[in-house]
């Protein structure tokens, strides 16, 4: 009964990974199309899809310490973990590509936002000059 349970939740954070990773996929696309309503509703349900994987997690070693099976690992014991170590390593990928997103993303940004300051600063310092060369000639 303890190991149809281990199997099952198991089972039940394999698809919470990979529903985690769905939406890592999600956030890219917000990320590539710079909507930040796009990334921040990823980002929250990333946050409860984690708190789900950590009660998850929690339980799995709870119940691993109340039983020890005496016989090792069954072969679909074995397949589920498998899959569940490629989903993780995919979503290790997904993060990292994110976050290269991410800084690339805010890069653009700002780099956008100084060229934008500096032709502001001399569309006004230009009129500045303009504005005091009249005002000096006037009262000269």
């Amino acid at each position: 009964m303890s190991n149809e349970l281990l199997f099952e939740l198991m089972g039940t954070q394999l698809g919470v990974l990979k529903e985690f990773l769905g939406i890592l996929t999600e956030e890219r696309d917000a990320i590539i199309s710079f909507s930040l309503e796009g990334i921040v509703r990823a980002n929250n349900v990333k946050e409860e899809l984690l708190k789900k994987l950590e009660f998850l997690e929690k339980e799995q070693e709870r119940m691993v310490l109340d039983h020890v099976s005496p016989e090792g690992p069954s072969k679909e014991w074995a397949l589920l973990r498998k899959d569940f170590e490629e989903t993780l390593r995919e979503v290790r990928v997904a993060l990292e590509k994110n976050m290269r997103l991410l800084t690339f993303s805010m890069d653009h940004v700002k780099c956008s936002i100084e060229k934008m300051v500096s032709f502001i600063n001399r569309a006004s310092y230009g009129r500045r000059k303009e504005a005091l060369s009249l005002v000096l000639s006037r009262e000269v």
